[in-house]
């Protein structure tokens, strides 16, 4: 199967298999993980020759732009301390606690122990939020989390460079690797700042929806490459131009072209995050043939050992750190976020880019590493929902009343603007209006009230179940316009486009 042919197959394995993860409920990358697992047992089948350079270039800025912009910063700097401390400590502890369990068990080289605790130190961004979203997770636990997989990949890519080096033995002094460290993450901020910045502003000169879609995804490159070449952080300097250009997309892009903008990232997450669990699962017999004279029961116990201490170590964090430091987090909120310790992409690329001469137990290193990521996707991705649902982390009343309360600030300045125009348009134009921010103005105070009915519902609820249906309706005519070719197609697009969109305003703020 020639490389072009192997690539379209694997873009549709990611669909049927995210589908039926949709489907069945479970994490879409955990069912991607075990599909590449077992299309990499089938017979015949070529496994993808995959070059980590490709991976940490063409997959790795992108991911993370798209997980950037969509961040809060405001609340990112709100829990700076607890995503600091996981993001950075409990990285550098992890790599620690896996170097001593390999070198102690397993006989690698403390060296190369590093390295493998350096590939597994950072999470995966991706994991828990799909789980996370998918369940109407709000609030500080989701914060802290998409904080701390964005910054953590920094600190452990930062630690397995260095940690490569040992093993070449180039490495300096602990006072010079805290230096290297510190300067590395200031030089990636400062570029990332800059790139962002100058994105931000041909941004805001262009109109056009393809240029500024085009300049999105030029935006995580021009900000990683330069840092990469510089030996700096690409990965903080592509988060940082994310945060800034997220931060100020109101003021700087048109809203019809930063929703094509928005969708086009959210498509192209999914694709690039789907190839990489994929691939992920594709490896793993080939990394197992590698190995000579390989006893499967050995193995599997040194991947549950470090997995163990992996997750262990987490779990102790979250227990000791935060009551010492007395974190405002509830005990709910530290259960969750210490069992959401999925590794990924970056643990990936990390793993097959070990390509130092002479590595030791390297095939053993990579078999460990990929085994572990598999187990923290599977078993935690497995289990994170029911533990959500247990601990009543779901959206909470009082997230629903605070977004109807800024839902109502919103129309009742639409309505203020209204009466300050009320002499520039026909008396009936203007009640037009009135009546319909009006029956939003209510529908919104009934939900922050909490009014129900007999039945628990909310009067906005079942306005929007009236209105889906209004909409339905709508849609049952189109087709039947279509099917008679009564009108032309470009006048039925923009229709069908408009219905659309209703229908996802709807469900963002209905939440039916």
């Amino acid at each position: 199967m020639a490389e072009v042919e192997l690539f379209v197959f694997l873009l549709f394995a990611v669909v049927v298999l995210a589908a039926v993860g949709l489907r069945s409920g479970v994490p879409y990358p955990v069912v991607l993980v075990l599909g590449g697992l077992v299309i990499g047992l089938v017979p015949g089948l070529p496994s993808p020759v995959v070059d980590p350079e490709i991976i940490l270039f063409v997959f790795l800025p992108p991911l993370l732009y798209s997980a950037a912009i969509s961040a809060s910063a405001s609340e990112l700097r709100a829990n700076a301390k607890p995503i600091g401390l996981l993001a950075v400590g409990l990285v550098f502890v992890t790599i620690a606690a896996v170097a001593a369990v390999a070198n102690l068990v397993l006989g690698v080289p403390w060296a190369a122990a590093f390295v493998l605790g350096a590939v597994l130190g950072p999470t995966d961004p991706v994991s828990a939020a799909a789980v996370l979203d998918r369940l109407g997770v709000t609030g500080r636990s989701k914060t802290i989390l998409q904080g701390e997989s964005l910054i953590n990949d920094a600190t452990g890519l930062t630690a397995y460079r260095l940690a490569l080096a040992a093993v070449g033995s180039t490495a300096g002094s602990v006072l010079d690797v805290s230096l290297e460290f510190v300067g590395v993450a200031a030089a990636g901020i400062a570029i990332g700042l800059v790139a962002g910045w100058i994105f931000a502003h041909l941004r805001r000169i262009v109109t056009d929806p393809s240029l500024d879609v085009a300049l999105s995804v030029l935006t995580p490159f021009v900000a990683y490459v330069p840092a990469e070449e510089l030996h700096v952080s690409g990965v903080l300097a592509t988060v940082t131009a994310g945060l800034y250009v997220g931060s100020r997309s109101l003021d700087i892009i048109e809203p019809s072209t930063r929703l094509r903008t928005l969708a086009f990232w959210e498509s192209t997450a999914f694709l690039l995050d789907g190839l990489l669990f994929v691939i992920i699962g594709l490896q793993v017999p080939t990394i197992l043939e590698r190995i000579e004279d390989a006893d499967e029961v050995t193995l599997g116990l040194y991947a549950l050992l470090i997995f163990a201490v992996v997750m262990g170590v987490r779990a102790l964090w979250m227990l000791v750190v935060p009551t010492i430091l007395h974190s405002e987090t509830t005990r709910a909120e530290r259960v969750v976020i210490a069992w959401s310790g999925m590794r990924g992409g970056v643990s990936l690329a990390a793993a097959l880019a070990i390509t130092v001469d002479g590595f030791p137990n390297r095939d053993l290193v990579i078999f460990v590493a990929y085994a572990v990521i598999v187990l923290t996707l599977v078993i935690p991705g497995l289990t994170l929902s029911t533990l959500v649902k247990r601990l009543g982390l779901q959206q909470s009343e009082d997230h629903k009343r605070q977004d109807a309360e800024a839902r109502l600030k919103l129309t009742q300045a639409a309505l203020d603007r209204l009466d300050e125009l009320e002499g520039d348009a026909p008396d009936h134009v203007v009640q037009r209006l009135r009546d319909r921010y009006g029956s939003r103005l209510e529908r919104l105070e009934a939900r922050v009230e909490g009014d129900h009915d007999e039945g628990g519902q909310t009067d906005i609820a079942q306005a929007g179940k009236l209105m889906a249906e209004m909409i339905e309706a709508e849609r049952d005519v189109l087709r039947d316009m279509r099917r008679e070719s009564a009108y032309p197609d470009d006048i039925l697009r923009e229709m069908e486009h408009e219905l659309d969109l209703d229908d996802s305003r709807l469900r963002a703020r209905i939440r039916l």
